[in-house]
């Protein structure tokens, strides 16, 4: 088993269709290849910068639908325990 994504090897059609750890594999080993292509060829093939966007796109989506909206309500605990300290006035 390679730990890298060749642009030779196959890639899947559908990422939408992949589990979160199937997509964040694929992910590790088109960041290996684009380290290896950098390093050996001083480029990275068009093929792997396409995958990256692929799957970087397809990340990014899942983080969206994965994030809760910031409610409107103030936090209760924004503060963290810390107390406002007041300037010394100047006499």
């Amino acid at each position: 088993m390679s730990t890298r994504l060749t642009p030779s090897d196959s890639f899947p059609e559908d990422l939408t269709s992949l589990d979160l750890p199937q997509v964040e594999a694929v992910n590790s080993k088109i960041q290996r290849e684009l380290t290896y292509e950098y390093v050996h060829d001083g480029a990275a093939d068009p093929e792997t910068e396409f995958r990256n966007e692929e799957v970087t796109e397809e990340l990014d989506r899942r983080d969206l639908i994965d994030t809760p909206e910031p409610s409107s309500a103030p936090s209760q605990s924004s503060d963290h325990g810390q107390e406002m300290v007041r300037p010394i006035e100047a006499v």
